[in-house]
């Protein structure tokens, strides 16, 4: 009886070792700092664009553990790579932050060959002292419209989609876009936040959707994927599907939106090298 007792404590010891281990792992090691997700991407672009980089940020949610500091190492993280293109899909501030010129003066570093572009998230939904921020720092607004880049006289599209809050009827805010794309084949990349929104419209008219919201699911296990996921965007758990013929990357995110806790997760983001097929 008393072996038996004993083994119990062990395994209980043990339990609370490795789960205060985890814990600790989660709240002060992987939650904090940065990585970068360098992905290839072979795509049936023009000639003229191969090899171009586009770096992909996404919920910075600055003034929670992304801080002037933080901030100011990935701007810099983020003109090494000296991408031709910088998009960001939403979500600036943590909660209750305010904008300030310390802020603006990190996002007006940020260099692209070509142009930086954003579309606002649910967080920032409404705020207009973000918007004037991101366009005061040198972003381009996609809410719900589009762009196109030229290079050699050919063009590639760039468009966004404004959060869920701003109206839910996707083919009305892609309604430009969409009957642009019917008239003309070019290669197309589509920016927007809540990637659940996918499933409203007809995705495979782009060949590239970069999207955010999910945060890699908080909590990530090997082979399976986020396991935390906001209850509103539940169906993707991962950070790459194709669906089709469309490449579709959800960032992990930088910043975390409710606690400071992932778990095989470190916030990063993502840096694209276009390949031509």
């Amino acid at each position: 009886m008393k072996k038996r007792l004993r083994l119990w404590v062990k395994i209980l010891i043990t339990v609370i070792i490795l789960t205060s281990i985890i814990l600790l792992y989660g709240f002060f090691i992987n939650s904090h700092g940065f990585k970068v997700n360098e992905i290839p991407l072979y795509e049936d672009i023009p000639d003229n664009y191969n090899g171009l980089k586009i770096v992909h940020i996404s919920d910075i949610y600055y003034g929670n553990n992304v801080d002037y500091k933080e901030l100011k190492k990935i701007v810099n993280r983020i003109n090494l790579i000296k991408p031709d293109i910088v998009v960001f899909t939403g979500d600036l501030l943590y909660k209750d932050s305010k904008v300030d010129n310390k802020l603006q003066s990190l996002l007006c570093k940020i260099s692209a060959n070509i142009d930086k572009y954003y579309i606002t998230g649910d967080n920032d939904y409404k705020n207009d002292d973000i918007t004037n921020l991101l366009n005061n720092s040198g972003f381009i607004n996609l809410n719900d419209t589009y762009n196109l880049i030229y290079k050699d006289k050919t063009p590639i599209l760039i468009a966004g989609i404004s959060t869920s809050k701003n109206k839910d009827n996707i083919l009305e805010k892609l309604k430009s876009t969409l009957e642009y794309l019917d008239n003309n084949n070019v290669f197309s990349i589509l920016l927007m936040h809540e990637p659940n929104k996918i499933e409203k419209f007809d995705y495979d008219k782009f060949n590239l959707i970069l999207a955010g919201h999910n945060l890699g699911g908080i909590v990530r296990i090997p082979l399976v994927g986020g396991i935390i996921l906001p209850s509103d965007n539940y169906l993707y758990g991962n950070t790459h599907y194709i669906k089709k013929n469309t490449n579709i990357y959800i960032s992990n995110g930088l910043g975390n939106k409710d606690t400071n806790f992932r778990l095989f997760n470190k916030p990063s983001f993502n840096f694209y090298r276009l390949r031509k097929k």
